[in-house]
């Protein structure tokens, strides 16, 4: 007579094994199989590293039986891992993603969405997907521009997609699946979401986003005019913090003579502190990344020169602590100029290093710390 065993709960020495066997993406799927599985894999979680993350859309042709022409839209991730060198295609054939863009990132999640405004979460490795409701009736009644056309009223363009990804926050819990999105609807009109939430809410009316970070049930928020707000999200209800030490401090910093800004971007670091990263461009071919953070007591700006053991990814939200390199920046495409695709840049050299070419050029990417949020 056969026995049924119950693998949520094999030896623990056995099943640590295991997991120190594993590739990364193998490990990262085996860790969501049941919460034995996913504690355990936290006493033996690799050191987190960035990988890259390219999306390819194509289509595919074929005959239906009276011998039309039939498209199939289709989606895939190509996941570069640098540590390995090495690249594993990943597809969903049950997931209609070919209008989708991915506009943030946290873990093993893309917050994703379309044109229409209709959101998802997506789990990269094991095709896992949280679909969020409609933003719509939250934004009725929202005063539109004059010349938008009123079929098309809650509509986001595509050259609007680059926008939103300074526009949106993605926060999620591996293990127990919380989960908290923030999106600025063009800039204009800041929307929060989490787990257990039936509608979007609205949050600090008349402050024009520029962009945003999360951490510790807060949302940072870098507004047009350079000053920085706090969001609550730790309640029922999410409300601005006036325990706010960044509040009255506008950022400011001096710019070179030459110098033109590309982008700005805000970060948490581990220690909590607010920093701000900007790309330049300083001479014809010389890009540099700056990071500044309030001194507390003088409440001005300073140039930061180093991030200890931690590096950040432009964008991201969090400074991560890693395994390679401290003090570096990645960045993509488009964080300095789409023409000279994404790399590294070191903070105490002032020097870039090119990633290597994943996919066709000019395809979307961005980078992403699997497991870490």
């Amino acid at each position: 007579m056969s026995t049924m065993y119950d693998w949520s709960k094999p030896c623990l020495d056995i099943l640590q094994s295991i997991f120190k066997r594993l590739n990364r993406k193998d490990f990262h799927r085996a860790r969501t199989v049941c919460s034995t599985w996913y504690t355990v894999s936290e006493t033996c979680m690799p050191p987190p590293y960035p990988w890259r993350l390219v999306f390819r859309k194509y289509s595919v042709w074929s005959l239906d039986p009276e011998g039309n022409d039939v498209r199939e839209n289709k989606f895939s991730t190509l996941l570069f891992d640098p540590e390995e060198d090495s690249i594993r295609e990943i597809e969903y054939p049950e997931l209609d993603l070919s209008e989708k863009y991915c506009i943030a990132s946290c873990s093993n999640w893309l917050l994703m969405v379309d044109q229409r405004l209709n959101f998802n979460i997506l789990n990269v490795f094991t095709r896992e997907t949280i679909i969020l409701p409609s933003m719509e009736p939250s934004l009725l009644g929202i005063q539109q521009g004059d010349d938008d056309d009123e079929e098309d009223e809650y509509f986001i363009s595509r050259n609007e997609i680059e926008d939103a990804k300074r526009s949106a926050v993605l926060w999620i819990n591996e293990r127990t699946r919380d989960y908290v999105v923030a999106f600025a609807y063009k800039r204009d009109f800041l929307f929060t979401f989490k787990k257990g939430d039936e509608a979007w809410r609205r949050n600090l009316q008349g402050t024009r986003c520029d962009d945003m970070a999360f951490k510790d049930n807060k949302l940072y928020v870098l507004a047009l005019d350079n000053f920085i707000k706090i969001v609550d999200l730790s309640g029922d209800l999410p409300r601005e913090s006036l325990e706010n030490p960044y509040l009255n401090h506008r950022f400011t910093f001096r710019m070179g003579p030459r110098e033109c800004i590309w982008k700005r971007r805000i970060a948490i670091s581990k220690s909590g502190e607010v920093l701000v990263i900007q790309s330049s461009k300083v001479s014809k071919d010389k890009f540099v990344f700056q990071i500044f953070k309030m001194n507390v007591e003088s409440s001005k700006w300073e140039i930061v020169d180093s991030l200890g053991d931690e590096m950040l990814i432009f964008g991201h939200g969090v400074t991560v602590r890693t395994s390679v390199k401290g003090g570096s920046i990645c960045f993509a495409e488009d964080d300095i100029d789409p023409c000279k695709g994404s790399g590294v840049f070191d903070l105490a050299t002032g020097t870039i290093t090119w990633a290597k070419q994943v996919g066709k050029k000019l395809s979307e990417s961005r980078w992403f710390v699997p497991g870490y949020c």
